[in-house]
């Protein structure tokens, strides 16, 4: 179907279209020398008005208008002597003229009608399509996630029921922790970059940036990806020079970027083969690139790598697992710290990214040397009296647990009322709250902690457990008395020596260490 513009003789000459026009109104004054009996004054201007009628319709605005100034010309050549028909010639004329212009932006509307309704047409089948992709997409990342959470679950399941049988020897029980460890890091990991992605989708996602060795996270990140690589037989290796390389960013997300693309590049490099990670430094830029030994990304697939929910073979049958988040997260973060990142193939073979981040200036601030598993201090808790505030009755439980093993005395409520009771008669040193009960945004207990007075429990320090996956300004309002935000799930490490700190403890101790990184402990 032509579009609704193109009228029949839209790809023919200006002046043939012009010539139609005008010989259209030719044939009408032909016909009326002609078959003049036949053919009254009324007759003649309707003729006219039909061949303007044709004219806008096969030939364009331009020519019809044409038609319309030609036929008054003729018209208006062939008066009559008698002054009463001259008058009524004239009329005649006059009205042909107005009728013209009306037909010819009648047709003209017309016109733009058709193709408003064609456009629109094309846009809601556009968006029917855009809906069933969407559709398919969402059912098969429900899939995808479906299976990604309920395979670790599986391993933690069966060893779990195996370890409850204490029929094991010493060394499968421990091969055994160490896969519900590690498939339980998984979820949380998997988790961790969905939260990341809805921050990302909703502009949440938020740097904490300082002047950074881009090599230190790298290194970091090499550290972390060992035992994956370890696992499915993937040989590591790297190319970092041993200066920093300055860059302004933040540590914890430089770490996740350089890890998921060695994530990413062990993921797809066949057993054997090698994925190596270089930083270096190219005029006022600092390269992050990370290449495989694997079969690369499909070309038609280069396009959408970093797109969202996408994946390459998103069959139940694919060799590789993963969400589709990790990539589109990569692209994100590096864009929030002002870089670029982009993918080739390699002519040898495998996959190239390449993250390209701008110079600093100011040298950072030295890094603690990496190690193969975070190492976080866990002070010892004697008498520190803790209120814990958990509505979950197994995290109540575990919370209460882990505090009480340091040495400290617990006190775990389920309802911000049993807490404000708790404060006033307890007086707990420390207080330690969920994200939220049914009955009441238990980060508002904090804001209610700061109101009381000295006497009655206030000033009392306080971390807060979270799993929001977004953080609102409603909930920021409420996390500003708080002095450390906890994300779920938090290490029992990272929760005691956070609470060490809140209450002082940690500076008792000699030799103590800085602030823990419980980001880097989560993720490593």
């Amino acid at each position: 179907m032509a579009t609704a513009d193109a009228f029949p003789l839209a790809n023919q000459p200006v002046l043939l279209r012009f010539g139609v026009a005008i010989a259209a109104v030719g044939v009408v004054f032909l016909l009326d020398q002609t078959f003049g009996d036949l053919i009254d004054d009324g007759s003649q201007f309707l003729l006219l008005s039909t061949a303007v009628l044709a004219s806008a319709w096969f030939a364009g605005t331009g020519p019809a208008l044409a038609a319309t100034v030609a036929g008054a010309l003729l018209g208006s050549g062939q008066m009559p002597v008698a002054p009463l028909d001259e008058r009524a010639t004239q009329t005649h004329l006059a009205l042909f003229v107005v009728q013209g212009v009306l037909l010819t932006a009648l047709i003209s509307e017309l016109r733009r009608a058709r193709g408003v309704a064609e456009q629109q047409a094309a846009e809601a089948q556009e968006a029917r399509r855009d809906s069933e992709a969407a559709g398919r997409m969402k059912d098969e990342f429900l899939a995808t996630i479906s299976h990604e959470l309920r395979t670790p679950l599986n391993a933690v399941l069966g060893w779990l029921h195996l370890l409850r049988s204490r029929k094991l020897d010493q060394a499968t029980a421990a091969r055994g922790l160490e896969s519900i460890e590690r498939n339980v890091r998984l979820q949380a990991q998997l988790t961790g970059d969905l939260l990341d992605v809805s921050k990302a989708l909703t502009g949440k996602l938020c740097l904490d940036t300082r002047p950074v060795s881009l090599t230190e996270a790298a290194r970091q990140a090499i550290v972390a990806a060992i035992p994956a690589a370890e696992a499915r037989g993937v040989q590591l290796t790297s190319i970092i020079p041993d200066r920093a390389v300055p860059v302004l960013g933040d540590p914890a997300r430089l770490r996740q970027i350089a890890w998921h693309l060695l994530g990413n590049a062990i993921k797809f490099t066949p057993r054997g083969g090698t994925a190596t990670l270089a930083v270096e430094v190219t005029g006022d830029a600092a390269t992050l690139t990370v290449s495989d030994s694997g079969p690369g990304v499909a070309p038609e697939f280069l396009p959408r790598v970093f797109d969202r929910f996408t994946q390459e073979d998103a069959s139940a049958t694919r060799a590789a697992g993963g969400l589709g988040v990790g990539l589109s997260l990569v692209r994100d973060l590096v864009e929030l710290h002002g870089g670029e990142i982009r993918v080739a193939n390699r002519p040898a073979g495998g996959a190239v990214f390449a993250a390209r981040f701008p110079l600093h200036p100011v040298e950072p601030e030295a890094a603690p040397a990496p190690s193969s598993h975070a190492v976080v201090s866990s002070p010892p808790l004697d008498g520190l009296r803790v209120l814990v505030l958990e509505q979950d009755s197994e995290d109540r439980e575990l919370l209460r647990t882990v505090l009480q093993e340091r040495g400290a005395l617990v006190q775990a409520v389920a309802s911000v009322a049993d807490a404000l009771e708790a404060l006033e008669a307890w007086r707990p040193d420390v207080l330690v709250s969920d994200n939220g009960t049914p009955e009441h945004d238990s980060y508002s207990l904090v804001g209610k902690v700061r109101s009381l007075e000295a006497d009655r429990g206030g000033r009392i320090p306080a971390a807060a457990l979270t799993s929001f996956a977004r953080t609102d300004q409603h909930v920021r309002r409420m996390l500003e008395s708080v002095q450390r935000n906890l994300p779920k799930p938090v290490e029992p490490a990272v929760l005691t020596a956070e609470v060490a700190r809140l209450s002082g403890r940690d500076r008792e101790r000699t030799g103590a260490s800085g602030p823990v990184d419980s980001h880097h402990a989560s993720r490593a």
